[in-house]
């Protein structure tokens, strides 16, 4: 069908003109992505789902105050942004994290995320498959605040740029850099961190 083969900007331009079909298949082409987003920040499934379809609605309500239309993706993740923060502020049900005692092991934390062999991590003791290191990861970016958590997802996972980042987030690009370097240099100390004492 024709709409499939239709930039963002166009499908959003046939939506303000009413074109219900056109949002569906933005919906569509968006959905996994904005609930991936979603669900590392909320760290819950259901709050990603409730996160995703409030902010497609909002995006219906609203898209006409769109007024770049080419930026529709980055509209569409600052919206479900502000609902996690929401989701965020009234659970406040993340742990804090004691910092640890030593250890400065140097951990990539992007070529750990994107491998496809064995890995191992704490001077070489435990080895994790790629897929296990990610789920390790993910679980222990529930521990960051929630800006460097953010920064994290839509840097390494979604692979936005800092200038976009900014967008989202309404704040300067070098804001946005020191998220990411304190969020992985946290993250390394918490990877590294929970693998002393693991026999």
């Amino acid at each position: 069908m024709g709409l499939i083969r239709l930039a963002d900007k166009d499908l959003v331009q046939r939506v303000v003109r009413g074109d219900g079909e056109a949002f569906n298949l933005l919906v569509a082409r968006w959905e996994k992505k904005l609930f991936n987003f979603a669900f590392r920040l909320t760290g819950d499934r259901e709050d990603a789902f409730d996160v995703c379809q409030d902010s497609f609605v909002r995006a219906y309500e609203q898209i006409r105050q769109l007024k770049d239309a080419s930026k529709f993706p980055h509209w569409l993740f600052k919206i479900a942004r502000n609902y996690c923060i929401s989701h965020y502020r009234s659970e406040r049900k993340l742990p804090k994290l004691e910092g640890p005692n030593g250890g400065d092991n140097e951990l990539d934390l992007e070529s750990l995320l994107f491998s496809h062999s064995p890995v191992r991590i704490d001077n070489g003791r435990h080895q994790f498959e790629p897929n296990e290191l990610r789920l390790i990861v993910e679980r222990a970016l529930e521990y960051l605040p929630f800006e460097q958590r953010e920064t994290i997802v839509l840097k390494i996972y979604e692979g936005l740029k800092f200038s976009e980042i900014a967008e989202i987030a309404e704040c300067p690009v070098s804001t946005v850099k020191s998220r990411l370097y304190l969020g992985l240099t946290q993250l390394k100390k918490i990877l590294t961190n929970s693998q002393r004492g693991v026999p």
